[in-house]
């Protein structure tokens, strides 16, 4: 049992050696590996000394490529925009030099001279270059502003300004040149004519009018002109092509303003009361307002409505001087022809009939301006952003696009309105007095008055037709949901031809009025010594004549303005009817006033002339104005056929004409007092029953004596007056014969057959009822030259 047990304690001892010899080894292993790492820690705390500075320069080194990298970058961009300048030069120049050699080429040819310097010929692509050249202008400006700390980006920000000035100066000239070599939107018309607008009538012409407007084809039917595109295909594309470049905030440098410029107030909401001649009559202008330059804020604007303006003032304008030379010619020809003076009256129908022609052609003139607005402003201004295009549109630039529409279509409404005052106050002799306190040969004649008033309400006739088409015409919406399309200037003016016209023509009527009142009462051509009928009552019916087909104008008047006759307004107003009588009451008063002067001449036959005066005028105005119900004439009214319907006229006329019928018969009452009756105890014979004594006889030669020396007097008195109406001299003949002839015939056959005197019974007795007849028949025949 004892060696098992230990075989085992020897095998354990055993290996508690072995392991003790392990552990014991172990240990100086792990004391040898600790010194050996000890030495390794301390060379790499050499070595890490030794590598430490050469990491840092690297680290730094590389940074400093990066910084460099970035540097030469930086060096390469600023370089180019440095040198942007000397890139985009040339091509505005190029641009300005060939715009400036377009100019004077065609100031030259304008001038009719030959040219002979070719120049420099701008393409398409030369625009196309200079508008690119300002957007790269335009990019540099804004990355030198960034960098306003550099010491050279002040003078790179003025070199790039001064030819961002010159880019912008040469597109104006160009923008500037196009439109105006491209001339007027209108042409002459073309095919023959329907009617001839200087010589139609009122109604002709209104009835024109009013099938034009009637149809809508009103700008087809008016006018000596047609609309026409006058800009080139290639002239749009490259205005538009500068539209494009200055439209937004490249029209300046810098950023856009959100401000309204200051300029586009003198073109919206102008007062009307500002719109007042401030010119000279006649001058081509009627107020400064459309002579102020323009300054929308935008120089590619001002260029546009600043050449358009010209262009279209110039074609409304060499309108209306070449019509009124044609006119000046035609006249100067008849009165060669006709041997007689040109007549003033004619003058103020004729330079009216213009004025309406050149109304007609300022529609169609606005309507050709409209037109190239369209086409060439139009897409710009009211173009929308894409979403890929970050250029916005500048705040005001629609604004001031219609503000350039309306200056040059201003400049159009503003002559024309000049034109038709010039009418008013010239040919219509508005300025002038019209009374008798003058010489006769001076003032406003009534005839002179009645063409005026009928040439005013033509022109406003036509003013009343066409201004709310022209007005329409002249609109144009701005969409900034504040300002009306009806607000510009050029609308403005065509409120104040319609309230200019209303005015004028109102003092047309005013004149003829006064005119006729005041019409001279001396002289013999408003007073005639043959106490026929006046000139003032010949020049009265002719007015009223002529005035009487405008029964719309007179009403267009008389609701806007109190009248001296008709102090009612609006639809109280009176029609013309209300004029009409008060003209013929005032030629009434004048007729009285010239017949009381026939009685202050104190002459023996002052008094017959004075009532046969107003017989005679009296009758005229009943045959020429008063009711014909045997003319049965139911057609338009017009200068012809007009007629007074109003029971006033014929009672009032009337009863002055047979007031003087009676007054005037009385003259030859005078007559009965010798053919009264003689008593047979009177009469006492001599020897023969026939022979009267000397008493007696003296009694009869008294009578019949006295009897023919008044007749012999009154009808040489009379005899010298005269009655141009076959009629009424018929009547007047009559109505003398009835006053004493039935008397006469009684007392000549009852007494002739007594012997009252022995040797001249024959000259007491030279009258004879049938001599005195024709004595009669032979009264108011010739009228006293």
């Amino acid at each position: 049992m004892g060696a098992p047990s230990n075989n085992k304690t020897s095998e354990a001892k055993t290996r508690i050696d072995a392991l003790s010899k392990a552990l014991s080894k172990m240990q100086s292993t792990t004391g040898d590996a600790t010194r050996c790492c000890d030495q390794l820690s301390k060379r790499a705390h050499q070595l890490d000394s030794l590598t430490s500075p050469a990491s840092g320069a690297s680290s730094m080194l590389s940074r400093a490529n990066n910084n460099l990298a970035a540097t030469l970058v930086l060096m390469k961009d600023a370089r180019e925009k440095f040198d942007t300048v000397t890139d985009c030069e040339p091509a505005i120049d190029h641009l300005h030099k060939g715009v400036r050699d377009m100019e004077e080429k065609r100031a030259l040819q304008g001038g009719r001279k030959k040219v002979t310097r070719r120049g420099v010929v701008l393409s398409e692509q030369d625009v196309y270059a200079a508008s690119d050249s300002m957007e790269i202008l335009r990019d540099a400006y804004d990355y030198f502003v960034q960098r306003r700390n550099w010491t050279s980006a002040p003078i790179a920000i003025n070199g790039l300004e001064r030819c961002f000035k010159m880019g912008v100066e040469a597109m104006c000239l160009l923008v500037t040149s196009h439109l105006m070599s491209a001339g007027p939107g209108v042409r002459s018309k073309r095919g023959p004519k329907k009617i001839d607008a200087s010589t139609e009538t009122a109604a002709q012409t209104r009835e024109r009018l009013s099938a034009a407007l009637k149809n809508r084809d009103l700008l087809k039917s008016i006018g000596d002109y047609e609309e026409n595109q006058p800009v080139e295909a290639r002239q749009i594309r490259e205005i538009r092509a500068i539209f494009e470049c200055l439209g937004s905030h490249g029209y300046s440098l810098g950023p856009m303003s959100n401000r309204e410029p200051p300029g586009l107030t003198a073109v919206f909401n102008v007062p009307p009361a500002r719109v007042i001649r401030t010119e000279k009559v006649g001058s081509g202008c009627y107020t400064k307002l459309t002579k102020q330059p323009l300054k929308t804020g935008f120089p590619q604007l001002d260029a546009y409505g600043e050449a358009r303006m010209q262009v279209a003032f110039s074609a409304i304008d060499s309108y209306y001087r070449r019509i009124k030379n044609d006119r000046k010619k035609k006249l100067e020809k008849q009165a060669a022809a006709d041997g007689a003076v040109i007549d003033d009256a004619d003058e103020a129908d004729v330079a009216a009939r213009d004025a309406v022609r050149c109304l007609e052609n300022a529609m169609l003139i606005v309507a050709g301006e409209k037109n190239i607005f369209r086409a060439v402003v139009t897409p710009i201004i009211s173009r929308d952003a894409d979403e890929e295009d970050e250029t916005a549109l500048a705040p005001y630039l629609k604004k001031a696009g219609v503000a350039a529409y309306s200056h040059a279509v201003a400049s159009v409404v503003d002559r024309v309105l000049d034109i038709i005052e010039t009418v008013f106050l010239k040919e219509g002799g508005i300025g002038q007095s019209s009374g008798s306190k003058g010489d006769s040969t001076t003032g406003l004649t009534v005839s002179a008055a009645a063409s005026a008033a009928a040439a005013g309400l033509r022109i406003l006739d036509g003013v009343r037709m066409l201004g709310p088409s022209l007005a329409k015409l002249c609109e144009m919406p701005v969409g900034d949901g504040t300002t009306g399309a009806n607000t510009t200037i050029a609308s403005t003016l065509c409120i104040a031809i319609h309230r200019t016209t209303v005015k004028n023509a109102a003092r047309t009527l005013e004149n003829l009025a006064k005119a006729i009142q005041e019409d001279p009462l001396k002289g013999h051509l408003h007073r005639p010594p043959d106490a026929s009928v006046s000139s003032v009552t010949t020049d009265t019916i002719r007015a009223i004549r002529l005035v009487s087909p405008f029964v719309s104008a007179y009403k267009s008047i008389s609701k806007r303005r109190a009248l001296p006759w008709d102090p009612n307004m609006g639809e109280e107003a009176g029609e013309l009817d209300s004029f009409v009588r008060f003209l013929v009451m005032r030629l009434l008063n004048s007729l009285k006033g010239k017949a009381l002067n026939y009685v202050r001449d104190g002459r023996d036959d002052s008094q017959a002339k004075s009532n046969l005066f107003l017989i005679n005028n009296c009758f005229f105005l009943l045959e020429e104005l008063g009711q014909d119900s045997s003319m049965g004439y139911n057609g338009p009214i017009d200068s012809e056929h007009y007629r007074i319907d109003g029971s006033w006229f014929i009672d009032k006329v009337n009863k002055i004409l047979e007031s003087e019928k009676t007054k005037y018969l009385g003259h030859w009452e005078i007559l009965n007092t010798h053919l009264t009756a003689i008593g047979k105890d009177e009469l006492e014979f001599q020897k023969s029953e026939t022979l009267l004594t000397v008493e007696s006889g003296r009694l009869l030669k008294n009578r019949f004596s006295g009897f023919n020396d008044d007749f012999e007097r009154t009808s040489a008195l009379h005899q010298k007056l005269c009655v141009i109406d076959p009629r009424l001299r018929a009547q007047m003949q009559q109505e003398v014969k009835q006053v004493f002839i039935p008397r006469y015939e009684r007392f000549y056959h009852k007494y002739k057959k007594y012997r009252f005197s022995k040797k001249k019974q024959e000259n007491y007795t030279k009258y004879s009822p049938q001599k005195i007849e024709e004595v009669i028949r032979e009264l108011y025949t010739a009228p006293v030259r």
